[in-house]
């Protein structure tokens, strides 16, 4: 038979249980502290190296601006970034575009790049495909992400949730970036800065010329390019073609026809809508590619000089239609006045000077075969 432990034995085991679980209890504690200062200094570590790499993108791009190239230089289709160097430039300025050959982005960039120097600014110019928005959602978290002084982008009309200009506003002021969005047309219902000359100016000024050249015999198809107004006829071109042609009784419009993404697109809607309206005898283009298009059916068809073109814009294949009379006339957009007025605008903002609302160039070019009018 095997004897009971003693009442002594018994409290010298209950002694050591007590001091071992105080001993462990010690320890864990002390390895805790241990892993405390060790994920504090891990995290304080990763804070100061997120600041230098933030610091050496900024330098990275400071001195990517200090490179001999400039804007506008390069082969078509190349969309690596263009750079225009100031001496002692105090900012550094992105500017988003779409990788077109439209001369609205090249006089927006004339404009840019000329009021730059004397904003103290160095700016780098990225461009994306212009059906490509998720490129350009790319490098606007770039530039958020390399904490950029200021981003000058395109803002197509329609852009909805994280893409729209109140989005990327509050996105960029998150993150301490002058956010100037520029474009033709503010999009409906947002607020905040915007600059750019809307269509409604536009179809003023093209449905005046129509009325000078055909007065109240005017018979007007408009081709307006793809919009997210579902009626042609609420749009704010095809509204300025109306009131203009109200000072000419009898005048009217005929067909609004709208185009998609596409090279030919232009000159499918031109060819049809002409061929469904006989009755046309001027044709009101929104854009330089579907002004192109529209003259070209009158070449193809042999049909120049019976009606009237008033397209849109500048490019070399318009000026060589107005010299050789196939389009009458061009309405063009001031983008270089936008490009300029942007970087002012950037210049105010980081003054502390309250955002502007839209603003709006207030006169067009009117490009001829004679001329300007």
């Amino acid at each position: 038979m095997v004897a009971s432990p003693s009442g002594s034995v018994k409290a010298t085991i209950a002694a050591s249980e007590i001091a071992g679980s105080c001993y462990n209890r010690a320890g864990m504690k002390k390895i805790s502290w241990i892993l405390a200062i060790v994920f504090g200094l891990a995290f304080l570590g990763a804070t100061m190296m997120n600041v230098v790499l933030v610091g050496k993108a900024r330098a990275a791009l400071a001195g990517a601006y200090l490179g001999p190239r400039r804007v506008g230089e390069g082969p078509p289709g190349d969309r690596a970034p263009s750079r225009v160097s100031t001496e002692a430039a105090r900012f550094q300025l992105f500017v988003v575009i779409p990788d077109t050959d439209d001369s609205f982005f090249s006089g927006l960039l004339e404009g840019i790049s000329e009021a730059a120097p004397a904003a103290g600014a160095a700016i780098q110019v990225f461009r994306y495909p212009g059906t490509d928005e998720g490129e350009a959602d790319r490098y606007f978290e770039i530039a958020l992400r390399a904490k950029i002084d200021g981003l000058i982008m395109y803002a197509p009309r329609g852009r909805r949730g994280p893409s729209s200009i109140a989005a990327r506003t509050a996105a960029a002021e998150r993150n301490g970036v002058v956010f100037i969005p520029v474009g033709t047309d503010a999009p409906s219902g947002e607020k905040g800065p915007f600059i750019g000359s809307g269509s409604l100016l536009q179809g003023i000024a093209g449905g005046k010329l129509i009325g000078r050249f055909l007065g109240s015999g005017a018979r007007v198809g408009i081709i307006i390019s793809t919009s997210e107004i579902e009626s042609g006829t609420d749009d704010p071109l095809y509204r300025g073609v109306r009131m203009s042609l109200s000072g000419f009784p009898g005048a009217e419009i005929v067909a609004v026809a709208e185009t998609q993404a596409g090279i030919l697109s232009g000159q499918a809607v031109a060819e049809s809508m002409l061929r469904s309206h006989p009755s046309i005898n001027a044709v009101l283009c929104s854009n330089a590619r579907d002004t192109v298009g529209a003259a070209q059916v009158l070449v193809d068809w042999g049909d120049v000089g019976k009606v009237l073109i008033i397209g849109a814009d500048e490019t070399p294949d318009i000026q060589r239609y107005i010299d050789k009379g196939v389009i009458a006339a061009s309405v063009v957009r001031d983008s270089k006045w936008i490009g300029e007025e942007a970087v002012r605008v950037f210049s105010r903002l980081k003054a502390g000077e309250k955002a502007p609302a839209t603003v709006e160039t207030s006169f067009l070019v009117i490009k001829t075969k004679e001329g300007q009018l």
